[in-house]
């Protein structure tokens, strides 16, 4: 409320009836003093609504304005519009003609006439097509006039600057009149003004006055001045002093003999010029890798090769089967993080029935990644400058599409494998980066991966790990050729899985490790001792084949009906290649089928395996900042 009292007032005095009459007086005043006479009773009364109206417009637009300007601005606007309705008064008076008699009058003086003859028109308008001669102006007159019956021109001169001075003290007068009449305290700030500018002046004037004496004021003579001789010089013998020595300039006061001088002889590094003390730095690019194989996949079942966490620095903790992905690096101001390229593997996303001609079932078709027109990466620590039509292309930090793919070839054609190597994808013409600017992040504590589909979805949900219910030898199945061997060196084993997989989750020529496969019972035999440490070895083992059945006997090789499919066929080691041996390898010269029967019972938990082939990698550009020991280094250091 108290912002609104000063409009309200301001308001209140402008509206007000002693303001309109000084204002309407102010201008009637003016108007009579420029004509010379009286205005009359019509012209008075358009002059008030020409006022009321424009008081009406200055409020609406600068009702925010002090009283002062309000008036001037009233003032202004009437004056000019009353002395348009003047000039226009005038001119009517001056020509009391009709509409009609104004337009016959100029066609009778232009065309002699509005009815003409034919004759007589184009005679007239031959007249004007032709271009006649424009007369050239008369000649200046350069002569002196030698008439002194007029005034001289020092009389006119001073006439006329007799008549300006009166008709600017007449102004000035009329205008401090009407600016006192509109606003009491502006005279009061107009004396103050001219008050200081003279004392102003009077200041500036005595600060001349007194340089002026200054300078000329007489200069003191340059005299050298005396040198008293330096008692020093008596005391030391040896060291007569510099003024003996050659050093006309030395000063017996100032001057400090070599010899007890406490400092030491200057050095020509003392006059190098230091450098000024900025901290200059350098930025390092360091390449990151992540590979998603390295989480800990014997225990977390949520995690897969498509979504998962990195860790950095996870201080005593080191890489391998621990709870997520580590990284050991620990990057510290890091002012850039670009995603440079995602290697995902061509494999069957899902499993396509379709029909044969004999209504057998046919899984042969594979959907996989390069199915899609970009996959997306999602990284919530990272969140970049992406905008789409939907909340997964905005917060995603990158979009990848197709660069290039391999893969290996077992057979004739890629087509007769499930495995069709892997894809690169990378963010091409695009920029897949986070920035930190102007400071740099401090340090990286973890980086949580997702990778989707356009519609948001993830790539795949099914697993790229599978539970192992038992391992088995080949011959004591009814398949071949995967029965062959003896029992106690079989050529092949057999890993059952708890649940059946798609026949894309498992290929021929897959790399399968297995963790964790063991026993509770430590009196064990040494073959089993042998065959646990082999079966769990870090290179893995290669699929032969697949197939599906139950414990009492494979059913067939390959997938069921539907492309699924519980048993994994691996090979196994010989005894030594190398010397031409072809049997298969028995461990612990004993019979490991028979041992692998025995101890079923006491098998640990959990048991495991991962598809190695599987996995996705990610590789990371990381620039960091450090600092420049170089640019510290002086010149003469080097």
């Amino acid at each position: 409320m108290q912002n609104q009292r000063p409009a309200s007032s301001t308001k209140t005095a402008f509206y007000s009836q002693r303001n309109r009459t000084t204002l309407q007086q102010l201008v009637i005043t003016d108007f009579q003093r420029r004509q010379g006479q009286q205005l009359n009773e019509r012209q008075t009364e358009r002059l008030e609504r020409t006022l009321d109206h424009y008081i009406e417009e200055v409020y609406s637009i600068q009702g925010d304005q002090p009283l002062p300007v309000l008036n001037r601005e009233v003032i202004k606007i009437t004056a000019q519009d009353f002395s348009k309705y003047l000039q226009r008064q005038n001119v009517i008076q001056s020509t009391p003609q009709t509409p009609t008699q104004t337009v016959m009058s100029q066609s009778q003086s232009q065309m002699g006439g509005l009815f003409q003859d034919t004759s007589t028109r184009y005679e007239v308008i031959q007249n004007e097509r032709q271009e006649g001669k424009v007369q050239p102006p008369p000649a200046p007159d350069f002569r002196i006039s030698l008439d002194d019956t007029g005034p001289s021109s020092v009389d006119l001169f001073e006439q006329a600057k007799r008549a300006r001075e009166t008709e600017a003290q007449r102004l000035l007068t009329a205008s401090k009149d009407a600016m006192e009449r509109i606003d009491p305290g502006l005279n009061a700030r107009i004396s103050a003004d001219d008050s200081f500018r003279f004392g102003q002046q009077q200041q500036n004037k005595a600060t001349d006055l007194a340089l002026t004496e200054r300078r000329s004021q007489p200069k003191p003579l340059d005299m050298p001045l005396i040198v008293p001789p330096d008692g020093r010089e008596l005391l030391l013998a040896n060291n007569p002093g510099p003024r003996v020595l050659g050093d006309a300039n030395a000063s017996s006061v100032t001057t400090v003999p070599a010899l007890t001088s406490p400092f030491k002889t200057n050095l020509p590094q003392d006059y190098l010029i230091r450098q000024e003390e900025v901290v200059n730095y350098k930025e390092i690019e360091n390449n990151l890798f992540i590979y998603s194989a390295d989480r800990d996949w014997l225990k977390n079942t949520s995690e897969n090769r498509y979504s998962f966490t990195v860790q950095f620095d996870p201080a005593n903790n080191g890489q391998g089967l621990y709870p997520q992905v580590s990284v050991q690096q620990k990057f510290k101001n890091i002012v850039r993080i670009e995603l440079v390229k995602v290697i995902l593997p061509i494999e069957g996303l899902q499993t396509v029935l379709q029909k044969n001609t004999d209504l057998s079932n046919n899984t042969n078709f594979q959907f996989n990644v390069l199915s899609y027109p970009y996959v997306s990466v999602r990284i919530p620590e990272l969140e970049n400058n992406n905008y789409g039509s939907d909340n997964f292309l905005d917060r995603a930090f990158g979009v990848l599409q197709y660069d290039a793919n391999w893969y290996s070839d077992p057979g004739t054609s890629p087509s007769q494998t499930d495995s069709r190597g892997f894809t690169a994808l990378i963010p091409k013409f695009l920029k897949c980066q986070k920035i930190y600017s102007p400071a740099p992040l401090s340090t990286l504590q973890k980086l949580t991966i997702d990778m989707l589909q356009p519609n948001g979805n993830s790539i795949a949900l099914t697993s790229d790990t599978f539970d192992i219910s038992n391992i088995f030898i080949s011959p004591g199945f009814g398949r071949t050729p995967y029965n062959q061997g003896v029992s106690g060196a079989p050529e092949y084993f057999l890993i059952e899985t708890t649940r059946y997989f798609s026949r894309f989750q498992v290929a021929v020529g897959d790399t399968m490790r297995i963790a964790n496969f063991g026993y509770t019972n430590n009196n064990v035999s040494s073959a089993i001792q042998e065959f646990v440490q082999w079966i769990n070895r870090q290179e893995g083992h290669l699929v032969a084949e697949i197939a599906y059945g139950t414990d009492s006997g494979i059913t067939a090789n390959g997938t069921n009906t539907v492309g699924y499919a519980n048993f994994i066929a691996i090979q196994n080691k010989y005894t030594d290649p190398t010397t031409g041996a072809t049997s298969p390898y028995s461990f612990g010269q004993g019979t490991i089928g028979n041992d692998l029967q025995t101890y079923t019972s006491t098998l640990a938990l959990p048991r495991r395996c991962i598809n190695l082939s599987r996995q996705t990698h990610l590789v990371f550009r990381v620039i960091t900042r450090e600092m420049d020991s170089v640019a510290q280094l002086r010149p003469d250091n080097m």
